[in-house]
């Protein structure tokens, strides 16, 4: 059995870069920003295609990711399984634990659509508030 060493153990919140994937964006046209979740659409290369999710596609009830920074059109970037997302959307309405949803435009909601899923739960319920970005695979939409 290996042994880690103390230098390589990073704080959680901001150093999960070891499971990040360099991916390619889908599309020729538009960027991908910061904090958005993605899918995986196809593949070139070596390298995974992604683009942005939404609440109602059946293709967004997949592995989902987000985005550790902008990704250019047609160019490459890094996403990551999990993430603390800070300063995204006004949290005041819920309760540290609650659910974070995807919305119908792939935005996080603090409630579900029709056809939303759980994205991540919140951290601090305040106004910019934090939200724990898991990618659950739980559906919500039953």
């Amino acid at each position: 059995m290996g042994n880690l060493k103390q230098r390589l153990i990073k704080p959680g919140t901001d150093f999960n870069y070891a499971e990040g994937v360099k991916v390619k964006n889908s599309s020729t046209s538009v960027a991908i920003a910061a904090d958005t979740v993605v899918f995986v659409n196809g593949y070139e290369g070596p390298f995974l295609k992604v683009t942005k999710a939404l609440g109602t596609a059946k293709a967004a009830r997949g592995r989902l990711f987000i985005t550790k920074h902008e990704i250019p059109a047609s160019g490459f970037g890094v996403v990551l399984p999990w993430k603390l997302v800070t300063g995204s959307i006004d949290m005041s309405g819920g309760a540290v634990g609650d659910r974070v949803f995807i919305s119908d435009a792939g935005a996080p909601a603090l409630s579900a659509g029709t056809k939303s899923r759980a994205i991540g739960h919140v951290v601090d319920n305040a106004n910019p508030g934090v939200y724990l970005f898991t990618g659950e695979l739980v559906d919500q939409t039953a």
